[in-house]
């Protein structure tokens, strides 16, 4: 075992009881301490990832998926009954956990056939801490297509 240098962060007392407690139930094995750092490590990437957006603008990389485009680092997420599964957009692959590259509608249908990826795979795009249904977000990018279109035919009617 090596040697890790560790630093305290101090919490109210309540605020860490109710921590290992709730870890107790959920989480047996778990330590306050180890879930913390792991909680810390996953902010901190979001972080970066959402100043690194912010700095270079727009992703280059990612995943077209019909008329939504997926940056790099977008994770989509699909359930079938208590089954969850994930998949992340790496370069312009959708990859599973398990390694496997497939399409949406390839990931919706893992576990059964005949399923629409647009309703049964969620988003969560880099820098963003909600998930967003497919169709959702395809219902939007729609509607801001049809803003512009209408912009630019009244745009014209005015000339």
């Amino acid at each position: 075992m090596t040697y890790e240098a560790k630093q305290a962060v101090y919490l109210p007392v309540t605020d860490f009881l109710q921590l290992e407690f709730f870890l107790m139930d959920t989480r047996p094995g778990v330590k306050p301490d180890a879930f913390v750092t792991d909680l810390v490590n996953r902010w901190l990437a979001v972080e970066m990832e959402r100043l690194s957006l912010r700095e270079r603008g727009q992703a280059m990389r990612g995943f077209q998926w019909k008329n939504v485009f997926l940056p790099e680092g977008t994770v989509l997420r699909t359930s079938y009954y208590n089954t969850i599964e994930f998949a992340k957009v790496a370069g312009d692959q959708i990859v599973t956990d398990d390694g496997a590259k497939m399409t949406p509608s390839q990931f919706a249908n893992r576990h059964a056939k005949g399923r629409n990826a647009w309703r049964f795979v969620w988003l969560r795009f880099p820098g963003n801490d909600y998930w967003i249904r497919a169709s959702t977000c395809r219902m939007r990018h729609h509607e801001r297509q049809s803003r512009q279109s209408k912009g630019e035919i009244e745009l014209s009617n005015a000339v």
